[in-house]
């Protein structure tokens, strides 16, 4: 039995409406995958399967033909579709696909005219070129929409270059692009993955991290150490405790993300605390006499929500601007860990992030560790990036639960060399890698895992 999968385009085909348990093929695709005249096969595409027979036709190789009624029965638009195939004769089964569906959150208003996917659109209209050339079908869905039976989801019409909402089959991989932890966190996304789970369909990432349990998973492995900074959960105590060695601190919320709610905290030559607020554009600051002072202020924070408490890392800057590097790792086909991109990225003027979302800017990693260190040692010190990359990706993909195939590893160099792990997030950027008139790394990246993950899917409905 080969596991060889065959580009091939479905033409929807109105010579033969009333023939809709039919299908039509070339002599040689036939022969190909050893099909007989008339035989009766299941037809899957996606996770919808259908008893059909086949019959032979002098038409494109390539190409097979359905009745536009089979083809809606299937819950796909009625277009062509570029999908892969593979026939298993054990099983007679002839599987079609991926169908790989990326489920948001996006405003109703937002998608009663030409629809918005708001801040992914982009990366959205990058997955569906990229599948339209290897093969595959992709819709957008809003987890709310989601019942036992189908999906009402906005596809990709090729013959009007818009995109459009119809109800859909179930797809056979997730790419979990949830923007918001407490929308993950209510009802409707339970019963959303509940319904995934019980029809055993696969989603990547399933949620957002905890800064806090990323801390914990890497420091684990005891030959990290040297890459975090030192970090406790906020206390008084644990404020106390490290302004006893670094002069320095940020305190960050655990479920934090774009460079919000940080706080900068340092002493100045008095033996106060000057604390830095960070805000769109610029930054905010206060002076605390103790540390009991500033707690006392701080307290209401820490009724919403746990912050840690970090040793602040020396990094190297280029013009005062703070630099630091985010490195975009992804599972390929074989469940590997690859780096798929990477960028530099510098703060804007007096931010003390370097988040895109805060103004910050990007550029070539190699050109800006050429602007700090000779060729061979800014060389060495990018390859060195992506093995730590690689290596935390891998201890933290073991530590959480569910799939998890895509994550950006933010590192900073100090003014030593030395490589700091400052952040893993579950959910990176998309605006970050800069357009570009091809199909982006991750976007690729994204699509070969998805692929994965839905060939697996559909190997498990032979057995």
């Amino acid at each position: 039995m080969t596991r060889t999968y065959l580009p091939i385009t479905i033409i929807p085909d109105q010579t033969f409406q009333l023939e809709k348990d039919t299908i039509r093929m070339s002599p040689s695709l036939m022969k190909y995958w050893g099909l007989e005249l008339k035989e009766i096969i299941c037809l899957c595409i996606g996770s919808k399967c259908l008893q059909v027979g086949v019959e032979s036709a002098p038409i494109t190789k390539d190409d097979i033909h359905l009745s536009e009624l089979l083809i809606r029965e299937t819950l796909l638009p009625v277009q062509e579709h570029s999908l892969l195939a593979r026939y298993c004769h054990d099983t007679k089964r002839l599987l079609l696909g991926p169908i790989i569906a990326l489920v948001t959150d996006f405003k109703e208003e937002d998608m009663l005219t030409t629809p918005n996917f708001r801040a992914i659109h982009t990366f959205i209209e990058e997955l569906q070129d990229g599948l339209q050339q290897i093969g595959g079908f992709l819709y957008v869905f809003h987890f709310k929409d989601v019942s036992q039976e189908k999906v009402n989801g906005y596809y990709f019409d090729i013959e009007t270059n818009e995109w459009k909402k119809t109800e859909l089959m179930y797809p056979t991989a997730v790419y979990n692009r949830i923007h918001s932890r407490k929308l993950e966190s209510s009802s409707y996304f339970q019963q959303f993955q509940t319904i995934l789970i019980k029809n055993n369909i696969p989603m990547f990432n399933d949620g957002f991290f905890s800064k806090w349990d990323v801390h914990e998973a890497l420091y684990n492995e005891e030959h990290l150490h040297p890459h975090l900074p030192k970090t406790k959960i906020l206390t008084e105590e644990s404020i106390i405790s490290l302004l006893q060695t670094h002069q320095e601190l940020f305190i960050k919320p655990i479920h934090g993300s774009q460079g919000r709610n940080i706080i900068r905290m340092r002493r100045d030559e008095k033996n106060h605390l000057e604390v830095d607020l960070t805000s769109p554009h610029s930054n905010h600051s206060l002076s605390f006499l103790t540390i009991s002072s500033f707690m006392q202020w701080f307290q209401p924070r820490l009724k919403k929500r746990t912050y840690l408490v970090q040793q602040s890392i020396p990094l190297l800057n280029y013009k005062n601007r703070k630099l630091d590097f985010r490195v975009l790792c992804h599972k390929n086909h074989r469940d590997d860990w690859k780096v798929s991109s990477m960028v530099a990225r510098l703060s804007a003027e007096e931010q003390f992030v370097s988040n895109i979302a805060r103004g910050g800017e990007t550029m070539r990693p190699i050109k800006a560790l050429s602007l700090l260190f000779d060729q061979p040692t800014a060389i060495q010190q990018q390859a060195l990036m992506k093995e730590l990359a690689i290596d935390a990706v891998n201890i933290l993909s073991r530590s959480v639960s569910g799939l998890v195939g895509e994550l950006g590893v933010d590192i900073g160099v100090d003014e030593y060399g030395k490589l700091w792990i400052i952040e893993i997030n579950s959910k990176p950027s998309k605006n970050f890698e800069g357009k570009s008139t091809s199909l982006r790394p991750s976007a690729k990246a994204i699509l070969e895992y998805c692929t994965k993950l839905s060939f697996d899917y559909m190997r498990s409905k032979e057995e």
